[in-house]
């Protein structure tokens, strides 16, 4: 199994197949009439997208498992407030389409939090500008992600908005959330260098991108 892992590290072309494959054949598919069971496999393309996410990082250390802890924690903890009391996001149901939950929320949503704001990282930090710009940026571009994301995901049934509304509630949630976060993955100097982080990036915007067009729009 070891040498197995070795030889996938080594060839990072597979892990960017795999990827481009996956969100090429789930817009075809949930564009198609088999979209319902493309739907369903919405938690195992997020397990999938972090296992490759991982498998390619270039460097292991403590603060990577630390900043993925606390993104998780701090992403699902604001999903369970939001979820069952109405705050910081705004009044939002989901249903069972992404999997088992926990309190109403499901267990892969702290995973989804960790592959954007991850990537989205792996983008910004390595730019030769000042931290706090750094951190400014990165929060904006996460709440735009999101913005394409809300609009599909209420179209597949990810979650459900009260009347059907986006507020603008969650999209300054999302901003706090994320400062929060990208504050944190700063202080302590969370390794960046990864070989797919930066395609997977890509391949989530042209997902939701291309949905808006072909479902949404």
């Amino acid at each position: 199994m070891s040498s197995i892992i070795v030889k996938l590290r080594s060839r990072p072309i597979i892990g960017i197949g795999v990827i481009l494959a996956f969100y090429f054949f789930g817009v075809l598919g949930i564009l198609s009439n088999s979209k319902e069971w493309f739907i369903e496999k919405t938690a195992f393309n997020l397990s999938l997208s972090f296992i490759i996410l991982i498998l390619y990082q270039r460097k292991y250390s403590w603060s990577l498992l630390w900043a993925f802890l606390f993104c998780y924690l701090v992403g699902f903890i604001a999903e369970y407030l939001g979820v069952n009391f109405g705050l910081i996001f705004g009044e939002y149901l989901y249903p069972d389409t992404l999997g088992p939950q926990m309190g109403g929320v499901p267990i892969i949503i702290g995973i989804n939090w960790f592959l954007i704001t991850f990537c989205v990282a792996s983008l910004i930090f390595p730019l030769k500008v000042n931290i706090i710009l750094k951190i400014m940026l990165a929060t904006v571009i996460t709440v735009l992600i999101d913005v394409l994301i809300e609009p599909v995901a209420m179209e597949l049934n990810f979650w459900n908005w009260e009347n059907n509304q986006i507020p603008l509630q969650n999209y300054i949630g999302w901003a706090v959330i994320s400062l929060f976060i990208f504050s944190f993955y700063a202080l302590v100097k969370l390794p960046l260098k990864n070989k797919v982080s930066l395609i997977l990036l890509l391949c989530q915007v042209v997902f939701f991108v291309a949905l808006n067009l072909f479902l949404i729009w």
